[in-house]
């Protein structure tokens, strides 16, 4: 699987024309520890070079890579702040990942964006003339901005990639007496951070329409829904949907109205979604709609009705196609309104919409 993922990577890598280099800067960092030791050589493992695809500020695509390479732009960033002596213990460091990333995400004050550094590296130290591995380090460097604050973030990665690269030797130097001090044969390296996620969950954006039924009505809506897919625990989408119904004809003519037509605006009040497999999520939402009630009464009179309530649904959603095509799912509905046809009703929706 990883050869093919690489295979994909590398042709998304070609097929983006503009490319970037990066310098990182040389800006020395502080010490939390008196050890004595120097980084003598940096090899970069990574399968793909780059540090990824990002867009600019422009909008245009580019691939960003290190300027002189990952190696010896990393080397002469640690060799700012851990001097080459002779005296000092020589450690060799394997860059497993390196890569920038960026996403939406919800948050309590709307939806954001992330910028992301994530790098993965390990320690080796010569004993007996081999290297052996001493310590292994995964650290997310994580930062959110404004939903349009594209300048700031893309000006920032450098930044990130620093303290990335700082946090990793800072570790590796808080634990290297303790790593050190077990260094044999049978020795297994220590993992620090080993189970984080690699990888920033992919934002999805719906567009939906729905056709909805019950015992009271029929209407159809549009909604809009954004969130951030995971692996585990709860999905929290933000939603927001607009809706029209009509009462049917003989619920209006039981309750003296020629017409009764309804037009609400439903914000969520809670939202979830939890993954079942890879494009199917169950859903879950609680709301509150309002908007009012347009009455036709049978003499030929007309009036309004302030509609206010509270509701909540239980569904399917499937995205069968992850980056851009056709969504589809039911949501079985229950609520309680101010209407004046009815006070509680539930019912079914039928969702057909797209993913971008």
């Amino acid at each position: 699987m990883k050869p093919v993922l690489s295979i994909i990577i590398l042709f998304l890598t070609l097929s983006v024309s503009a490319q970037e280099r990066m310098s990182l800067r040389t800006l020395p960092f502080t010490l939390q520890s008196n050890e004595k030791v120097y980084v003598a050589s940096v090899t970069d493992k990574r399968k793909v070079k780059s540090l990824g695809i990002q867009e600019k500020i422009n909008g245009e695509k580019t691939v960003l890579f290190l300027k002189d390479g990952a190696e010896k732009a990393i080397e002469m960033f640690y060799g700012e702040s851990l001097k080459k002596d002779s005296l000092y213990q020589p450690v060799f460091i394997e860059l497993k990942a390196l890569n920038v990333q960026e996403s939406k995400r919800r948050m309590n004050n709307g939806i954001v964006k992330v910028a992301r550094v994530h790098v993965e590296m390990s320690f080796f130290q010569r004993e007996a003339g081999i290297l052996k591995e001493l310590y292994t380090v995964k650290h997310n460097e994580d930062e959110v901005f404004g939903l349009y604050e594209r300048a700031e973030l893309y000006a920032t990665h450098e930044k990130r990639i620093r303290a990335a690269l700082e946090y990793c030797m800072h570790y590796f130097l808080k634990n290297y007496k303790e790593v050190t001090s077990g260094v044999s044969a049978d020795f297994i390296p220590l993992r620090e951070n080993e189970k984080i996620e690699d990888k920033l969950g992919q934002w999805f954006n719906l567009v939906t329409a729905k056709g909805m039924g019950s015992r009271y009505f029929q209407g159809y809506g549009i909604s809009y829904t954004g969130f951030v897919d995971s692996k585990k625990g709860w999905i929290r989408p933000y939603e927001t949907s607009f809706e029209v119904t009509w009462a049917r004809n003989d619920v209006a003519e039981e309750n003296g109205y020629e017409e009764v037509n309804s037009f609400v605006f439903r914000p969520e009040l809670y939202f979830f979604y939890k993954r079942l497999f890879k494009g199917t999520y169950a859903s879950m939402s609680a709301n509150i709609p309002v908007g009012f009630e347009l009455l036709e009464e049978l003499s030929g009179d007309t009036s309004f009705n302030f509609v206010i309530g509270i509701g909540a649904s239980q569904g399917l959603r499937c995205i069968p196609w992850q980056k851009s095509g056709l969504v589809f799912g039911i949501d079985f509905f229950q609520r309680l309104e101010t209407s004046k046809v009815y006070r509680f009703d539930l019912g079914v929706e039928f969702v057909l919409g797209i993913n971008f």
